[in-house]
């Protein structure tokens, strides 16, 4: 966030896949599932945010758990990347800290890559 150009420019091509998404238009194949034939840990995860945001939120859960979060994530990139430059890098600095406190960024690898794990032995 603290680079405004690639902050937009992750805000805008998040923005596109999604809005694509929507409507039925496939944008990005995924890598792993064309070249592999097994599923990403984020097969799924547009589906489900657009899902999310038409308001199916158990079709949008059962289609991949982590869609609120990355849903949530990818509309506070799209603001973030409209904010002032001062406020933008106050924010974040506060998410930076936050990070380095908490540790989340390695929970949540941690968890997608256990989630990823539980759908490719069909588990979930």
């Amino acid at each position: 966030m603290r680079n405004r150009r690639l902050t937009a420019l992750l805000a805008t091509v998040t923005a596109v896949q999604i809005l694509l998404a929507a409507a039925g238009v496939s944008a990005w194949q995924c890598p792993v599932k064309s070249t592999l034939g097994v599923e990403c840990p984020a097969c799924g995860l547009t589906r489900a945010m657009v899902l999310l945001a038409r308001g199916h939120w158990k079709a949008a859960i059962d289609l991949h758990a982590f869609a609120p979060l990355f849903l949530g994530a990818a509309i506070f990139l799209v603001v973030s990347s409209i904010l002032p430059a001062g406020l933008q890098q106050k924010v974040a600095d506060q998410i930076a800290a936050f990070e380095r406190l908490s540790g989340i960024g390695g929970l949540l690898i941690i968890s997608i890559l256990a989630y990823w794990i539980l759908r490719i032995i069909n588990l979930i």
